[in-house]
């Protein structure tokens, strides 16, 4: 059962959308009006450790059930060290199974996810990094893990005999025969760090492992299947030592792992995921860094370029760099980095941008905040939905930790012509906070028919005292002196407000719960952590001598043991007691939107 789980707190996005009307190449584009995404669901992940609840999320793939699998790491419990952690949902959102991967060998060592695939058979195949302790100093090679659709360990393993002092599993290819071609970063201290890729079998055994001296140090960034189960690879290179600047080449490698060509006089660099074409080709996102011009190249498997198609809309302008390209149904979909000068013009850290079968945008989505990290691995496709996985940044107070979230998204999006907006209400009815502290609130749309949307990045926020605590513009509220005050939210005509107290920072010997809100879906599960910090300031879990109980148990359930159901959607409060010391949390229930065509 999912800990620290909040459906629907929409951190990554109540996304802006700035269409782009369709017009023909070099003609310019004019902007539409704005709507607003259809968010299907999301999730704010995070630890279960009483301590260090940091949670980060790298990378994510759609599976064959309709589901999805997100993996990165953790702060483990037992040992307290960090891990890998796997999560897999299914099409609705609902958590179906975690892992955390523990690996000893004589001793434990600390381990990392950074990327995910689904493997022909339906297993998930899982690469990353451990630092191994057997080199003497503790250095950190390629390490794979492969787990059943249940989510049952197969097998994991390390190559501890890879060349360099770092090397990490960021990219992995299927061949046809069942085989797997990796490859990803490495660096190695001192001395020069070419390219890499391994080969293993199905059981995680090496079948060779070879590298690529093409300049002093380089790596393979992007990497392609190819149909005789050889892989097109681009990169960078430095030529010396001391060079400040990597320039960029291509390689096709085959099954045994021999060039076959090579293309070193290449001055754009492929900036994105090469993706296959439906006629056997690949398309490469290309970008110039003279000019700062982005375009689309086809190229066959000899490397002959069939055509470029210039990314030349005004869109382009805003981008900082294009993380990930997918193919959608007639066309493409850019996963782009905005430019600084665009965030400080008010839009987001990141937009999504649907291109037709020429290149042409004809949507723009706004998304994402500046402490939202994405990468290549982050985003995966099906069609019209998108998942995307990545880490945020939190300020507790007394410190900072990441939160893996979670996001599916429909486009385009038509939106619901029913039900009718209610009310607005914030999902809890205070908060308090230290002086410095921060923290999210979530802003809920009720509908005539019950359904509640998150509109947490949709809605305008104002604090009646600023001096007292701020609020952004993503409602995350911060304390700067002692005192309350009021903080507005507005959303299409409706207000809501939240008392804010901002007061010292809590001493030890404190009750608490493991959140101030929860949030779940009808007919879903969530269990609830209670904790005591005594007068020496250490925690204790609690939960088993603690008294629960709920406000309406009409919209959801709480049992002896902490165990939340959700009954139906609407906004209620449990009440915790021990020892005599009480907390309150808010609880929000929510069912799945359905889209109306």
């Amino acid at each position: 059962m999912a800990k620290e789980l909040n459906l629907n707190k929409l951190m990554l996005v109540t996304l802006a959308i700035l269409m782009l009307s369709m017009g023909l190449p070099n003609q310019g584009y004019t902007a539409a009006l704005e709507e607003e995404a259809h968010i299907e669901w999301s999730h704010i992940l995070e630890g279960n450790h009483p301590l260090y609840k940091s949670v980060s999320g790298y990378a994510a793939t759609a599976t064959s059930d309709g589901g999805y699998v997100a993996v990165g790491d953790k702060y483990c419990e037992t040992p307290e060290e960090n891990c890998s952690y796997v999560v897999k949902l299914n099409s609705s959102g609902e958590i179906l199974w975690e892992r955390e991967m523990v690996y000893y060998d004589y001793d434990y060592e600390e381990n990392t996810a950074f990327t995910v695939i689904e493997t022909s058979d339906g297993s998930i195949l899982v690469g990353g990094e451990i630092r191994d302790g057997s080199y003497g100093r503790p250095r950190f090679v390629p390490y794979v893990f492969r787990l059943s659709a249940d989510g049952e360990l197969l097998w994991q393993k390390y190559y501890f005999r890879m060349p360099y002092y770092q090397q990490s599993a960021s990219s992995i290819q299927e061949t046809s025969d069942g085989d797997f071609v990796i490859t990803g970063g490495g660096w190695n201290e001192y001395s020069p760090s070419p390219a890499y890729l391994l080969k293993i079998d199905a059981n995680g055994d090496e079948l060779w492992s070879k590298t690529y001296p093409i300049g002093y140090s380089g790596m393979f960034s992007n990497i392609i299947l190819t149909s005789d189960d050889g892989v097109i690879v681009a990169g960078s290179r430095t030529l010396e030592e001391n060079d400040q600047v990597a320039l960029p080449y291509l390689l096709k490698i085959d099954r045994n792992g021999e060039v076959v060509w090579m293309k070193t006089s290449e001055t754009d660099y492929v900036t994105s995921t090469i993706i296959a074409s439906e006629d056997g080709n690949y398309i490469l996102t290309r970008a110039n860094p003279g000019t700062q011009s982005y375009y689309l190249q086809m190229i066959n498997e000899a490397g002959d370029i069939l055509w470029n198609k210039p990314l030349d809309s005004p869109s382009m302008d805003e981008i900082e760099r294009i993380i990930r390209t997918q193919p959608v149904d007639d066309g493409y979909v850019l996963f782009v980095q905005n430019k600084p000068s665009s965030i400080e013009n008010g839009k987001s850290r990141y937009q999504i941008i649907l291109l037709d079968e020429n290149a042409v945008p004809t949507k723009k989505y706004q998304f994402g905040d500046l402490d939202l990290g994405l990468s290549k691995n982050s985003i995966t496709a099906i069609n019209q939905e998108l998942l995307l996985t990545g880490t945020v940044r939190i300020n507790t107070g007394q410190g900072s930790r990441n939160e893996m979230h979670l996001l599916k998204i429909s486009i385009p999006n038509e939106g619901p012509s029913d039900p009718e907006l209610a009310r607005l209400e914030f999902q809890q009815s205070e908060l308090e906070l230290s002086v410095g502290q921060s923290a999210a609130t979530f802003v809920n749309a009720v509908y005539s028919d019950a359904s509640v949307t998150d509109v947490t990045y949709s809605s305008m926020y104002e604090s009646y005292d600023p001096s007292i605590a701020s609020v952004d513009s993503y409602g995350n509220i911060t304390g700067n002196s002692l005192g309350t005050t009021w903080i507005k939210a507005a959303y299409k005509g409706l207000e809501t407000r939240i008392a804010v107290k901002v007061s010292n920072a809590k001493e030890p010997g404190r009750f608490y719960l493991d959140s101030e809100e929860y949030s779940l879906s009808i007919g879903t599960e969530l269990d609830v952590a209670a904790y005591y910090v005594n007068e020496s300031g250490l925690p204790s879990r609690v939960t088993q001598d603690t008294v629960f109980s709920i406000d309406d148990p009409s919209i959801a359930t709480i049992d002896e043991y902490g165990n939340i159901r959700g009954i139906s959607p609407g906004i209620t409060y449990i009440t915790a007691t021990y020892n005599g010391t009480t907390y309150r949390a808010s609880v929000g229930v929510v069912r799945p939107y359905v889209h109306h065509k």
